[in-house]
């Protein structure tokens, strides 16, 4: 059957005017889903809007967490900084320190190295008639260097000189069967290769300059291993302090 015009626009005007025929109609020209479609497009919609909001909550709560590790990171760095400056003014205090314990280490080195030659001159008889000798002369620094003046003398090192003047003793002393020689002796706490090595050098100058033979000597409390070598190799002579001889008196 064919509507007419009028009836089709009379058709559309109830359909504008009656919603419930219109919902009538479009259940009948539409299959369920598509009825359903807009109400479940509504709640989509819903479900997409809050899921945006609840994603722009994470994100700012993301950002928020991110802003504080940043600060965090920014406070590490910065103490890190601070730290390896720290470590610098710390480093430089060490080494400080360090050099002063080692002036502070040198000069009591120094000092008892002084004590020590001073009591081997004190003990000059003693030493001496350890090694099966008599003094005959204790030499002064200015014996020391009468005995290298002259032109032979001129390949022997200003250091050298000056340490040979200050030697801590040497004495020219006779053997039991009168014969003369000299002793160089160099003393110390706790003897070691330099004190060999002066007095070995200070024994072979004498040697040179008077001709007659002179004994290197070390007197100390004890030898490191490579003096003690020395002695044993009968290199060196060696007079042993006892504890009460380097007490103050």
């Amino acid at each position: 059957m064919t509507m007419s015009q009028q009836d089709k626009e009379r058709l559309l005007r109830t359909l504008q005017d009656d919603p419930v025929f219109l919902a009538q109609v479009r259940s009948l020209i539409l299959s369920e889903e598509l009825v359903q479609l807009p109400e479940r497009f509504a709640q989509f919609a819903t479900y997409v809007t809050g899921f945006i909001e609840r994603q722009e909550e994470f994100n700012a709560r993301t950002e928020e967490s991110i802003t504080r590790q940043d600060q965090s990171i920014a406070r590490l760095e910065e103490f890190a900084v601070r730290q390896e400056e720290f470590n610098a003014r710390q480093a430089d205090t060490n080494a400080s320190v360090e050099a002063r314990l080692q002036r502070i280490t040198d000069d009591l080195g120094d000092l008892k190295g002084h004590v020590a030659g001073r009591i081997a001159r004190e003990m000059s008889d003693d030493i001496a008639e350890q090694l099966g000798y008599e003094i005959t002369q204790q030499l002064s620094g200015n014996d020391l260097r009468n005995m290298l003046r002259g032109s032979t003398a001129n390949d022997i090192p200003s250091g050298v000189r000056r340490s040979f003047y200050v030697a801590d003793l040497v004495a020219k002393v006779q053997d039991r069967h009168g014969n003369q020689l000299f002793m160089a002796v160099e003393a110390s706490y706790t003897a070691d290769e330099r004190d060999t090595q002066r007095a070995v050098r200070n024994a072979e100058l004498i040697s040179r300059f008077t001709g007659m033979t002179a004994v290197p000597v070390v007197a100390s409390l004890e030898n490191d291993h490579a003096v003690q070598q020395l002695v044993e190799d009968g290199r060196v002579q060696w007079f042993q302090f006892q504890s009460r001889d380097l007490q103050p008196q």
